[in-house]
This record gives structure tokens, sequence and C-alpha cells, in this order.
């Protein structure tokens, strides 16, 4: 099982295929199978795909401790100098989107395009009332005893789930936004009652190089239909390369 020390914690991380370094940072739910399939096929012999389990979730070190975005887009940071990585294209999916914008803004050189997928810059439940509704139904499922053992391979525990939960609603990113110096490509979902579509207008009115495209989906569409989501991104990469 491969490790490594970054900062205060070992964190797994594991690599699919040969060629230009692709990072996926995951978000709460952590992998996501039918997703990481879909990419190593798709991309075969052209990007290898970087995948790892943040702190508090899957098989990377959960400690007793506050977390934030900051925290850890320093720790994707780290491991990729600990791997030996200088710049990969990322995809940050979810909370990993968060991670992802903080580590294109604080950690710029390591970062050659972006990707940000079901994406917001800060938390929509705090003023939009289905956003909290659907918050909430997300507390209670991943909260309830077993449920996370049910539906996710490498589930976090009920404790640090909270820690990475408090880290996305207390994340404000627009400040970040202007500092953001790659090409990006925003893909959201038009039925996505956590992430209204006028958060992701915000990102690409935010961020200098960047263009949003709009999916008639819901939050899950990387896990249940994740064409959806490869096919644009694919056809940026081809742009940037």
């Amino acid at each position: 099982m491969p490790t490594l020390h970054v900062n205060d914690i070992e964190m797994y991380y594991e690599t699919r295929g040969e060629g230009k370094p692709l990072l996926i940072i995951w978000g709460i739910g952590g992998e996501i199978p039918p997703l990481i399939d879909r990419l190593a096929e798709s991309t075969q012999g052209k990007y290898r795909l970087i995948l790892f389990d943040n702190r508090g979730s899957g098989r990377t070190d959960k400690p007793d401790i506050p977390y934030s975005i900051s925290m850890m887009a320093d720790d994707t940071s780290g491991l990729m100098t600990a791997i030996g990585i200088e710049q990969a294209h990322v995809i940050g999916i979810s909370t990993g989107a968060r991670i992802a914008l903080s580590l294109a803004a604080e950690h710029p050189k390591q970062v050659k395009s972006l990707i940000l997928h079901v994406a917001a810059a800060r938390s929509p439940d705090k003023e939009d009332k289905d956003a909290a509704a659907s918050f909430e139904r997300l507390r209670a499922a991943m909260t309830q005893p077993g449920f996370m053992e049910k539906v996710l391979a490498y589930p976090p525990t009920i404790e640090s789930f909270f820690r990475q939960f408090e880290a996305l609603r207390e994340f404000d990113g627009r400040s970040l936004l202007g500092k953001i110096q790659c090409p990006v490509l925003i893909v959201n979902g038009t039925q996505d009652a956590s992430t209204p579509v006028r958060y992701a207008e915000e990102l690409e009115a935010g961020i200098p190089d960047s263009r949003l495209i709009l999916v008639d989906s819901d939050h899950l569409f990387a896990r249940t239909t994740p064409d959806l989501l490869i096919t644009p991104v694919l056809a940026f990469l081809n742009e940037i390369e």
C-alpha cells in the first residue's frame, strides 16, 4: 500500500497509466470508481493519473485536529513534491474543487491547468435554502451508523467526515480567484441543488482564463454518467497540450 509522509500525516496515493501527470482531488466521499476506470481507459498512453486520499478520508491519516481547505491544498502540494511531480493538470471534484482552487492560487507553479467540477468558491448552504437542505441530507446520511461502510470502499470516520465537512462549509475562496494563472475549465450541473448555477458563474467571472460548461444533470454525474465530465475534460486538455 503506497503511502508517503507529508506534513503531519501519512498519505495514501496510487498512479495509473503513463504520460503527463493528471492529478485528481476527490470530494468528501472519496474515490469514484466508474470515473477512474473510464478516465484511465480514455487517456491510456497519454496521461498518468495520480489518485490519493485527502486528509481525513480513505487510507490517509485522520488526525484529531480541525481541517481547512488550505491545509489540504498544502497536503496536495507536498504529495506532488514527494512523488517528484513538478507540475500537473489538476481535476478537483466537489470539496476537491475547493482544494484544487486553493492549490492553483497558493502553489501556482505546480498547476498546469485546472478543472473544477461541481464547484463553488464558497459554501452555498449559508445563503441558499435548497443548498442548505442538500447539505443537511448529506450530513444526516453520512453520520447514520453503518451508512458510509455500505456505500464507500474506504470511508472516513464520522469524526473525520465532520472535520472535512466543516472545512468545506467554512471555506471562502473568492479572494483567491484572481490569483489563478492557469487555464481553467468549470463543469457543473444545472440540476445540482447543493451548488446552484450562480456559484459556477461566480467562478467563471472571477478567474481570468476560465470557461464554464453546464451539463443538464445533478451533483453526482461524475459517478453516474462519467462521460458527461470526461468528454469536455479531454477536449480541454487537448487544447492545452
